[in-house]
């Protein structure tokens, strides 16, 4: 008899609910869980002891980090030059700025009389930002903050489906909030069907997507908000301005070929006008609503609705 088995696990991490579902040895799930927690407790700027805190706390200093910081820190300079700076992980000391400081959870909503929010100049930039492989360290320059962003979620989706494969799993299933990576073999599987829910946009779920080996993000900036002075802020920082955006989406889901990207090119959206959203989009695919409630197709978006 085989001993392969599906397992599926839901609980807290990363701020946020992740769900892992596993075909395989029933170990594989145990070492996804502790995949995770390493990762969270490297990455998290919330955590004092995390590696971007040290970084954060000790800039213009190299900083001994983890190979799998220097590989997020990476990405993440990567995908700011795909996204041509509109996900911007510097963006860190404007979203401390405008109240995020915390765990979303712990400034939900904030106490207190209103305040008005400091003025912030535009994000300073991902040039200065050296990895150093050979050394093993990490130097931000003085007055760079990192954010991992949602690319830190997608990344460690891709992370750990990436193991999971590699350590003979059949099928994996990786959602941490809603950031996902599905790996499956194509023959005879009809894909992972998705939702796309977001109440706060709409009481019905607004399409299904089904994927088979891939990844889906969602962004919107009407779930993540809190009160700032007498304004609502919300986590989507424009990195031109170092201010809460004046997003042209209220919610983007985009489909491609790993979480990471997924989530970059769902925050390069949600900051693209209109009129540029084909281009940005390119040979991946994405759904908008708009702030009127309309739906907007684009891309290879078609293949995967169901």
């Amino acid at each position: 008899m085989s001993s392969l088995t599906i397992s599926r696990d839901t609980w807290q991490a990363m701020g946020t609910t992740v769900t892992i579902e596993v075909s395989g040895k029933p170990h594989l799930m145990v070492d996804a869980r502790r995949h995770l927690d390493e990762l969270e407790q490297r990455w998290s700027r919330f955590l004092p002891t995390s590696d971007v805190s040290g970084c954060n706390q000790t800039r213009g200093i190299p900083v001994d980090v983890h190979a799998d910081t220097r590989h997020l820190i990476r990405q993440a300079i990567h995908a700011c030059s795909l996204t041509n700076g509109r996900y911007d992980p510097t963006v860190h000391d404007a979203l401390v700025a405008a109240g995020y400081d915390r765990s979303f959870d712990q400034i939900t909503p904030l106490p207190g009389p209103p305040s008005v929010a400091p003025a912030r100049t535009a994000a300073p930039g991902v040039d200065g930002i050296r990895v150093d492989d050979a050394l093993g360290s990490v130097t931000l320059p003085v007055g760079v903050g990192f954010d991992p962003g949602g690319i830190g979620k997608g990344l460690a989706a891709d992370l750990i489906t990436e193991r999971l494969l590699a350590a003979g799993a059949a099928r994996a299933f990786v959602s941490i909030g809603g950031d996902l990576r599905v790996a499956a073999e194509p023959s005879d599987d009809p894909g992972r069907l998705v939702e796309i829910a977001e109440p706060t946009v709409s009481d019905s779920p607004i399409a299904q997507v089904a994927v088979i080996n891939g990844a889906i993000a969602t962004s919107t900036d009407q779930k993540r908000t809190w009160r700032r002075g007498d304004t609502i802020a919300h986590h989507i920082i424009d990195p031109s301005t170092g201010r809460p955006a004046d997003t042209h989406a209220a919610l983007v889901t985009t489909v491609t070929a790993e979480a990471w990207w997924a989530e970059a090119l769902a925050t390069q959206l949600m900051l693209t006008p209109p009129t540029q959203w084909s281009t940005a989009v390119g040979d991946d695919a994405a759904l908008i609503v708009d702030h009127a409630g309309g739906l907007h197709p684009l891309g290879r978006i078609q293949e995967f609705l169901r």
